[in-house]
């Protein structure tokens, strides 16, 4: 069922949305969880024996910050060359690759 769902949701709209769109998104639930902080740490406290501040200022505080990241990184797709011996040119492709289990 979760390899399932995962392909849905790889060939559903995400996937057509243009990738600013996709950040825009990402930014908001960062924000979201961001204001709704002090609950997610007593979630994560409740589920991990972690200290509530512990939860509140690293586990939740980093969550955002990977979030502010890949939205950030989410429209600024681009490849790399890399330096390899030889008369050769290679490169990094990034694309998807559909569902991996």
């Amino acid at each position: 069922m979760a390899v399932e769902y995962a392909e849905a949701a790889f060939n559903g709209e995400w996937r057509r949305m243009a990738a600013s769109d996709r950040g825009n998104l990402l930014y908001a639930l960062a924000d979201k969880i961001e204001e709704n902080i002090d609950m997610m740490a007593d979630l994560e406290s409740q589920d991990s024996g972690k200290p509530l501040w512990f939860s509140r200022d690293v586990d939740i505080g980093l969550v955002i910050k990977c979030y502010r990241y890949y939205a950030g990184y989410a429209d600024k797709i681009h490849g790399q060359t890399i330096p390899i011996a030889g008369p050769h040119f290679c490169y990094t492709r990034m694309e998807p690759v559909g569902v991996v289990g």
